[in-house]
């Protein structure tokens, strides 16, 4: 008590004050200023927190745009492969319908069903579990 009564004698009105007191006065004085600095307290960590919060933001932000970019190449190159190999599989097979040649067409007809109904997706599930697999310290590679 006697430290907070010295800085109550050192504020000019806090002399006044002090002569006047009683003791719930200055318990209400004293819970005020105690309030105000807890109030500055938890305003200062809540506005660290929204910094790191922030930081965090435009670290995923980030992450996933780089993730982005990764995909949107794969399915560019992806979608570009399939392209060229459809077109081969049609050249195929135009010349072995103009060749009049009926089991090269079955064969290049059948190729072209399955190749359809492959999806470039399929590999990305694949690509995700090697990287899963890569990032696992113990996991064992067969060959």
């Amino acid at each position: 008590m006697l430290q907070k009564e010295k800085m109550l004698r050192s504020l000019p009105a806090g002399k006044a004050a002090l002569s006047r007191a009683t003791g719930p006065f200055l318990n209400l004085v004293y819970s005020l200023v105690n309030s105000y600095l807890e109030y500055q307290r938890i305003q200062e960590q809540e506005t660290t927190k929204r910094f790191q919060i922030e930081a965090w933001k435009q670290i995923t932000l980030a992450e996933i745009e780089s993730k982005r970019q990764i995909l949107m190449g794969y399915l560019n190159h992806s979608f570009n492969e399939r392209e060229r190999n459809f077109q081969q599989l049609f050249e195929q097979i135009d010349e072995a319908i103009a060749r009049g040649d009926n089991p090269q067409l079955a064969l290049l007809l059948d190729t072209l069903v399955k190749y359809a109904q492959t999806s470039p997706f399929s590999q990305l599930a694949d690509l995700a579990q090697v990287q899963v697999n890569l990032a696992a310290p113990d996991y064992v590679w067969e060959f």
